[in-house]
């Protein structure tokens, strides 16, 4: 479905009976409705909206997806994905693998595309994950998003020989930015996963060889040389945005600036606090103040559990109406925008893990404890424009 019929038509039924997660913000519509795809065209941003080509607010709601299971048809996953709401996918690529990467994305941007699913690509780590040691890629352990020169050891801090420079690191974004240039099935492109923040690591301001602000300022307006019409998301270290109030970024094409962050509950992320009004006041004065304050649009660019334990629970009765703008201490969403974009991690059935992927055994069957979470983290649908 196309143009007009997409806003209108692409609308999905959950097949979950939802939980209440809180009381419904005069200004959003209640997010256990049916969600929509995204309209056709680009993306920009207003105040803390991302909106579409005729400036109206929209929601991103992806799934994640990095473990691609190739003996299902793509096209039949992308579908499925639709089918269970989602009108997003984030995919990675890593640097020394890229031109592998590009292959793979330019078949899931077909098959998403013939769904009319979008995607965000995040460059994810220097080098592919091998084992415990580096974490099985799921952030580069040197913190940086370079591992060859400059405060690197010359390894990913994981035991891989760098072969990435900062100067690579740019060339590469570059090369990304001309391979989709003008490919509306692509909206953004998230620099940089999870950089760290520990010492010697990934720092916010200060100009240095590990001022990570200042490489999102050189790449971001490198891409946008190439392709002003992608959205632009940068994640802070650590995902803390308290440097960006002293230290924002500034792009030469401004209104394309998404920031980003990771949210997980306690068991994934190891933090002590997963819930309740102490949630959300870190989250308020970690990146939440950019919403309230209507200066950036946030991007939860991670966020999920296999949702069985009862600190997830907690944490998704917390983190739901938040982002929603649905209950007294909610984020600050205005009359007639939609709630934070997200991106549910992650896509698939993946034995073992935590979180466990979307779907059961049968890679069919949506796992119904998640489901009844990300199913209340939709775009509310595009009526009649």
């Amino acid at each position: 479905m196309m143009g007009a019929t997409r806003c209108r038509a692409a609308i999905r039924i959950s097949t979950v009976l939802i939980a209440m997660f809180g009381v419904a913000h005069p200004g959003i519509a209640d997010s256990s409705t049916p969600g929509a795809l995204l309209p056709e065209g680009d993306l920009s941003t207003r105040g803390n909206q991302i909106v579409d080509h005729g400036g109206h607010p929209v929601r991103l709601a992806c799934v994640g997806w990095n473990q691609v299971n190739e003996s299902i048809p793509l096209e039949r996953q992308t579908a499925m994905m639709a089918a269970n709401g989602f009108n997003c996918i984030r995919f990675s690529w890593v640097n020394a693998t890229m031109q592998h990467d590009l292959e793979k994305i330019d078949r899931v941007v077909a098959a998403a595309s013939k769904a009319g699913l979008r995607l965000v690509l995040d460059n994810h780590t220097n080098e592919p994950g091998h084992g415990d040691r580096d974490n099985w890629g799921a952030q580069q352990k040197n913190g940086l998003w370079y591992d060859r020169g400059g405060s690197s050891d010359d390894t990913d801090g994981g035991g891989n020989s760098g072969t990435t420079t900062d100067a690579r690191f740019l060339a590469d974004w570059q090369a990304v930015a001309r391979h989709y240039a003008g490919n509306q099935t692509v909206i953004g492109y998230d620099l940089r996963n999870e950089p760290l923040n520990y010492r010697h690591m990934s720092e916010w301001g200060g100009g240095s060889d590990r001022d990570i602000r200042a490489m999102y300022i050189r790449v971001g307006n490198a891409i946008q040389a190439i392709d002003r019409a992608k959205l632009i998301i940068v994640e802070p270290p650590g995902s803390d945005c308290r440097g960006v109030r002293k230290y924002p970024v500034t792009l030469d094409v401004p209104d394309k600036l998404v920031y980003s962050v990771h949210e997980y509950p306690g068991e994934i992320s190891a933090q002590k606090i997963s819930s309740g009004p102490a949630l959300v006041q870190r989250m308020d004065q970690m990146w939440g103040w950019l919403v309230n304050e209507n200066l950036a649009p946030v991007f939860i660019g991670e966020m999920g559990s296999s949702m069985v334990s009862e600190q997830s629970k907690a944490w998704a009765a917390t983190i739901v109406p938040y982002l929603n703008g649905a209950s007294s201490n909610a984020l600050r969403i205005p009359a007639g925008g939609q709630g934070t974009s997200t991106d549910w991690w992650a896509w698939g059935h993946l034995q073992g893990q935590n979180p466990d992927g979307t779907l059961e055994a049968d890679w069919k069957t949506p796992r119904p404890q998640q489901e009844a979470v990300y199913s209340r983290l939709r775009q509310m649908p595009l009526l009649d424009r």
